[in-house]
């Protein structure tokens, strides 16, 4: 009986599903390549690629390409083969193939979007995905934040979380690096928040999480690449738009981009007028020796600040050849803010006798502009189609900010009288860095990946302090005015090995590096400085084993050790000092914190039903540092009778968490997105016999759908239990979103409404439990408001994805 070609590709794909692997005895070859959009040249991820025989087209061997749409067929015999292709929503392939030695570099082309007796295919990408150390969220699939930011998209990646301020932290650590598209952002912090409030999630293709990062990657933290949506159509496209929200706060931005076949440039530009008020309440108590209360403290305040910022960044794009890609980019983000508060002050202090030390404290910032900027460049290489490529990279950023107050204290005992002052600070932060980069794929599905980088930092601090005599003359304070200075650098190398075997991945890797640390510390007028050098070794092992299957199914499981040193500021034993407490170093301190890292994962896509992710881990760390809140007397520039808490980095010991992430994604229909993220994790450490641990969980659940084919409702519900740290203790947090959005007239014209924490219920803070020391309290700030936003988009649609951001057409980095 004839079978048709439909059928014969039809059987492929079932029985490359079921998993039947053909075995031969005679010489093994290997056929690899990528799976592409014939139209646009994008990789497909999840392809099916089979070889048959082409006598009754039985199937022999077959593979799955990974999130690369990368495939790599192994261990066939030698011979002629019919090779099957196929993706939903693109029109499968069959040709013949001919196999007499390893092939490399085999593109398979597939046309999208296909009827088959009039029933139409549509592609269903999984919104949660697994990539060997990679756990990928598909910002692309996941239109419920569509009309956000990268910081909504980035509250939805498994493990991660953004604070009110745009602190990043992933697990709850914020030694987290953010890298977009494949390289690091080299960002100053401020720098980073700015980017990534402004960034449009629609121009976002993935956000890839690497929780145990291998070798390749320097940080002790974790790793989040932001990969950035990069089709190129020769044409231009200009962008205007608005943000707004009631607290208030408004934000006007524009957006150039021009691209064709071998350039294109991105120019954006921002600026930015708000308001922000919060407070704070806390209470804090210290105890002497015989367990007596030493000094109550009682404060409530209300802040308000004024801010004027803006944004601007030039990306260009240059494809010198076919095998040469060159990028550059260039930004700068100046801010202006103004800050005014007031406090109400409760002080007993009870030692020798007590005494009522309380006041009324106004505060009222004289405005002050900081700025910050960034340059690089990235040269990449193709030698040829396999994969084999050098990289280089130059990047180098600096901040400069500052702040001055006046501030007047009214003690509530008169005859303490009245007290003017004036404070301020400055910093500054240049840093630079320098990466070589070079990938060869290998015979036998190795793949080598090798590098060097070398980087350096050398950042300034000052704090100053005045106060006005009975005359109206303002006195500098000499022990509350101070500069430090930091610096270091480091010169690292890595290699990477990995080995495939049809489905299952090994990876392997080793990086080692010297960094040397120099801080130098001393008040103002001094004529020494107290001064700390020191030179670190550290080596990294790491080894990654995971497993596709061709169900998309997927497994890995992780190791890595890393070693993170202690900074200098941490180990000089310099003195900073505040009104009631001072800081300090610890000389004693152990350089280094060694960290185990073991993980296992497993992912699961089911059509029609969606995904469903578990992530299981183990962090176990010796000597992890720690801030520690002890009591003691006085040194210089406080009564020697007074008792005052002091802070100083401590080594832990040991500490150890482990922890159970479930990622669960419920679309029945292509109207409606149903997600539940959550965590729930054990924290225990050991401090000088010591022992305390608490269990802490975490839950996010968003719920999208489309009325009427054109209006999209969103809802996210978010919650965070306390959780346990050295002596101390975080509160809780919760909120509740909602948001509408639509477009008009083709897309040219988008409008968003949401109302941020609808409840009133965000609020952040912790407490302290140290034996001497406790604090209970909690910060808010007005989370509650409606915002605002409309775009309109003048040219070519296509374009959109580089808009705000800068993307490339070849993955390479993004202008940071």
């Amino acid at each position: 009986m004839k079978i048709s070609k439909l059928k014969k590709m039809t059987l492929a794909a079932l029985l490359l599903i079921l998993g039947h692997n053909g075995v031969a005895e005679a010489q093994k070859v290997s056929v690899a390549g990528r799976v592409l959009d014939a139209a646009n040249g994008e990789t497909l991820p999840f392809a099916n690629v089979a070889l048959m025989r082409t006598a009754d087209t039985v199937f022999v061997r077959g593979a799955s390409a990974g999130m690369d749409g990368v495939f790599r067929i192994a261990d066939a015999d030698t011979g002629s083969y019919l090779l099957v292709a196929s993706v939903v929503g693109y029109v499968g392939v069959m040709e013949p193939l001919h196999l007499s030695a390893n092939m490399e570099g085999y593109d398979i082309r597939l046309v999208r979007g296909t009827t088959l007796q009039e029933v139409e295919v549509v592609a269903e990408k999984p919104l949660y995905a697994m990539d060997g150390e990679k756990n990928m969220y598909n910002t692309k699939e996941d239109p419920s934040i569509q009309n956000g930011t990268a910081s909504d998209a980035l509250q939805n990646a498994p493990g991660v979380e953004v604070d009110a301020e745009g602190n990043i932290t992933l697990r709850g650590v914020s030694s987290v690096e953010i890298w977009i598209n494949d390289r690091p952002s080299h960002m100053q912090a401020e720098a980073l928040k700015q980017y990534i409030k402004t960034m449009p999630a629609g121009a976002i293709e993935r956000i890839e999480v690497i929780t145990n990062p291998s070798a390749r990657y320097s940080t002790s933290g974790g790793v989040i690449n932001i990969v950035t949506n990069q089709k190129v159509t020769r044409n231009e496209l200009l962008c205007v738009g608005v943000r707004a929200n009631t607290q208030p706060n408004v934000s006007p931005w524009v957006s150039y981009v021009y691209a064709n076949e071998k350039f294109d440039m991105n120019l954006y530009l921002n600026a930015s007028y708000g308001q922000h008020r919060g407070g704070a309440d806390r209470t804090n108590v210290l105890f002497d020796d015989n367990g007596d209360t030493s000094r109550f403290q009682n404060y409530s305040t209300n802040s308000h600040v004024r801010s004027v910022g803006g944004y601007s960044g030039l990306n260009l794009n240059w494809n010198i050849d076919e095998k040469t890609n060159l990028v550059s980019w260039v930004g700068a983000y100046p801010h202006w803010n103004r800050r005014e508060g007031e406090t109400k002050f409760n002080y007993l202090e009870y030692n020798p006798t007590v005494q009522d030390l309380g006041y009324d404290y106004t505060l009222r910032g004289n405005g002050s502009l900081s700025w910050g900027g960034y340059a690089g460049a990235w040269l990449e290489h193709r030698f040829d189609t396999t994969g084999r490529k050098i990289s280089v990279s130059l990047n180098g950023n600096t901040w400069n900010g500052g702040e001055a107050y006046d501030e007047d204290y009214t003690y509530h005992n008169t005859t303490l009288g009245n007290l003017q002052r004036r404070s301020g600070s400055s910093n500054r932060s240049p840093n630079m860095g320098i990466e070589v980069n070079y990938a060869h794929p290998l015979k036998n599905n190795w793949e080598l990946e090798a590098g060097t980088e070398s980087n350096y930092s050398n950042s300034r601090s000052e704090e100053t302090l005045d106060i006005a005599d009975a005359a109206g003359n303002y006195q500098s304070v000499y022990y509350r005015s101070y500069e430090g200075k930091d610096r270091s650098s480091d010169v690292q190398a890595y290699a990477t090995v990995q080995k495939r075997w049809g489905g299952l991945t090994v990876k392997a890797g080793l990086r080692g590096g010297v960094e040397w640390i120099h801080g130098s510390y001393n008040y103002l007028g001094a004529s020494s400085a107290t001064t700390f050098d020191t030179s670190v070794l550290a080596v990294v092992p790491s080894i990654h084993i995971s497993y596709q299957s061709p169900t998309l199914t997927s497994y890995s499981l992780s190791y890595t050790r890393r070693e993170s040193a202690a900074e200098a500021v941490q180990l000089a034993p310099f003195v900073r000092y505040d009104d009631y407490s001072y800081s300090t170093g610890n000389p004693a301190l152990r350089m280094f914190c060694y960290t185990h890292n073991v993980e296992a994962a497993w992912n699961k896509y089911f059509m029609g039903f969606g995904m469903v992710s578990l992530n299981a881990y183990l962090r176990a760390n010796t000597d992890e540092v720690g801030a520690m809140t002890f009591v003691g007397y006085a040194p210089a520039y406080f009564p020697s009778t007074q008792l005052v808490n002091y802070t100083m980095p401590v080594n832990i010991g040991s500490s150890h968490t482990e922890g159970l992430e479930a990622n669960i994604t419920y679309r029945p229909t292509a109207m409606l997105n149903v997600r539940l993220n959550a965590s729930v994790f054990n924290y225990a450490y050991n401090y000088e016999g010591f022992r305390d641990h608490k269990w802490s969980w975490s839950a996010r659940v968003n719920v999208w759908t489309k009325l009427w084919n054109k209006v999209e409702v969103f809802a996210n519900a978010h919650y965070s239990s306390p959780r346990l740290g050295l002596y101390s203790l975080t509160v809780a947090n919760k909120g509740i979103d909602l948001g509408l959005s639509s477009d008009f007239f083709d897309r040219q014209l988008s409008v968003y409404v949401n109302v941020n924490d609808i409840f009133g219920m965000a609020q952040w803070g912790s407490n302290t439990t140290a034996p001497q020391y406790q604090t209970t309290g909690s910060e808010h700030y007005d989370s509650r408001f409606v915002s605002l936003g409309l775009t309109w988009r003048i040219g070519k649609m296509e374009l959109e994805s580089k808009a705000r951001q800068g993307a490339t057409d070849t993955g390479s980095p993004q202008g940071m």
